[in-house]
């Protein structure tokens, strides 16, 4: 939790401008104001290394040298891995990075299943990080052919706005587990944060095929039919994912728990039965579109919305509900910010929520599925726990295959 917080608070903004902004431009402004952008970067990074190294207090002295070290290799790792795929090499980017996550993974595993060691797992990941970074540097560059001329006072107050909605949205999406660390044991904590952790997948694809419709969207913001189309096709494509994953989870989410905790956190079900719910919303990236307009006050103001509704709903919910409340407070206010920046992104474009948002499709294909694992559940209700999951886990990825196949096919061709 914590070098997740610090690593976004001191890349402040940087991979989202890079993203949605002309590189010739970028560079030109970042050497024209280096000395300033040095300074203020020097003094966020000291700031933060000093601020993670003094809180937090349950690790030992080395092992919080060696936790700055991750995140320092993560920091300029991510910063080049953002520049490589606004350079057009979001395969290579792929390719680099399911290499490193069957690594990251099996390195977990041949940790755990051996004399576990928090300093071999955190030094074993460093390394293969540095290995990541190095080969995204070894990939050769491709620059932008066309310039573009912006106001660089407004770039500046954009990229400060993309700054601090950053650090809005880390303390939003971790504020619940904040609130609770200091009310619970660490028993129902962990309860609650097993119950309430976001599958890395489902933030992995938002963040993927965000990329993606940032480079595709700020190359051209005259295009209006186009932002529409490839915003709505988006949709399409991560619906075809992320509903199957949802319906997986939710009929059978009891077996999963076994298995995965041998009901030892049968407990955190309740919890994780209401925080999925946030699942079926995440099917796009929905800051995209303000954010190729420069528009980072309203992706600031949609952070705050969340936090501000968040909280509100947690001091209401949680002395009724407890922690189911807490979870249930984060799912109403990713909804309601959801609305906001879609709300927004209409008017930019000039059109309405109804022409961006294909619902009549995603309505019918997340109903369609619906009917297709309530069937497989009503099938397998009285099947053992190892057989309801290894029927329910290839069906789900049947049904993921069969509705990215278009896109795969796609991929593939890709150069």
């Amino acid at each position: 939790m914590y070098t997740n917080i610090v690593n976004v608070i001191i890349n402040f903004g940087l991979s989202a401008v890079i993203l949605s902004t002309n590189l010739n431009f970028l560079f030109s402004f970042i050497q024209k104001n280096r000395s300033r952008l040095t300074i203020f970067y020097s003094i966020l990074w000291i700031c933060g290394l000093t601020a993670f190294f003094l809180f937090a207090k349950n690790f030992a002295t080395s092992l919080k040298f060696l936790l700055i070290a991750f995140i320092i290799i993560q920091n300029i790792s991510t910063v080049v891995e953002t520049l490589l795929i606004k350079r057009q090499g979001e395969k290579i980017s792929f390719e680099i990075n399911f290499i490193y996550s069957i690594s990251f993974f099996g390195w977990h595993l041949y940790i755990l299943y051996t004399n576990y060691s928090l300093y071999s797992l955190i030094s074993g990941i460093c390394i293969l990080s540095i290995l990541k970074l190095i080969a995204m540097i070894l990939v050769p560059s491709k620059k932008e052919l066309h310039e573009e001329t912006i106001n660089e006072k407004h770039f500046l107050s954009h990229w400060i706005y993309l700054g601090l909605n950053d650090v809005v949205g880390v303390i939003s999406k971790w504020m619940d587990k904040a609130f609770l660390l200091y009310l619970l044991t660490t028993t129902d904590f962990a309860i609650f944060f097993n119950g309430s952790f976001e599958i890395p997948l489902f933030g992995l694809l938002i963040s993927v095929t965000g990329s993606f419709l940032l480079i595709e969207i700020s190359g051209d913001l005259h295009l209006g039919d186009k932002i529409i189309k490839l915003f709505r096709e988006n949709f399409k494509a991560l619906s075809t994912v992320v509903f199957p994953l949802f319906f997986f989870l939710f009929f059978f989410q009891k077996e999963l728990f076994s298995f995965v905790f041998n009901d030892k956190y049968n407990a955190s079900l309740p919890i994780f039965a209401i925080s999925i719910f946030v699942l079926p919303i995440r099917i796009n990236n929905y800051s995209t579109v303000l954010q190729c307009f420069s528009e980072g006050k309203k992706i600031l103001w949609g952070s705050v919305l969340d936090i501000f509704i968040a909280a509100i709903l947690m001091l209401i919910l949680y002395p009724i509900m407890h922690t189911q409340g807490i979870a249930l407070a984060i799912v109403i206010a990713t909804y309601c910010q959801v609305f906001y920046y879609l709300w927004h992104s209409a008017q930019i474009l000039h059109t309405s929520i109804l022409k961006i948002v294909p619902f009549k499709k995603l309505i019918l294909k997340f109903l369609g599925i619906l009917f297709l694992f309530a069937c497989l559940f009503f099938l397998v209700s009285a099947a053992a726990v190892k057989t309801k999951l290894l029927i329910a886990i290839p069906f789900t990825g049947i049904i993921i295959l069969a509705g990215i196949l278009p896109y795969l096919k796609f991929f593939l061709k890709w150069k």
